[in-house]
């Protein structure tokens, strides 16, 4: 009886920390979406500081991404995350040294990383709503 229990709380658990990892996921999804729009409106504008901020934000929050990637085995998922993390690093030091033509070039190759990861791993629901496949 005992062991049935422990297990039960175990599944429980294991259950809470596994949701709440989606849920940070969404969370970063949504952040990155306002952020890109930032990053992209500051660079347009030319002001450096905004764009380099956007730009390490976005860097930052896709080393969490990749972690949630690592942690789930998704080779390909970590290399989109990896990949756009890597872009959003160059963006900043592109934006920070007023190089806006190259930040910009590079802010689309590094969007259009996006768009395969999402091809790859976002499905539609019935509901409009999205859900991450692995």
């Amino acid at each position: 009886m005992k062991r049935a229990v422990i297990i039960a709380i175990c599944m429980l658990v294991a259950g809470a920390a596994w949701s709440q990892s989606d849920a940070n996921f969404q969370t970063w999804m949504k952040s990155i979406g306002a952020t890109c729009g930032s990053l992209k409106k500051n660079l347009d504008a030319k002001n450096r500081e905004a764009a380099a901020a956007d730009a390490r934000k976005l860097h930052s929050t896709f080393e969490d991404v990749h972690a949630f990637f690592q942690k789930k085995n998704s080779e390909d998922a970590m290399k989109f995350a990896m990949g756009a993390g890597d872009g959003f690093d160059k963006i900043a030091a592109q934006a920070w040294g007023g190089k806006f033509d190259e930040a910009s070039a590079t802010f689309k190759a590094t969007t259009a990383n996006c768009g395969g990861c999402h091809s790859a791993h976002r499905e539609k629901a019935t509901d409009g709503s999205f859900k991450i496949k692995y």
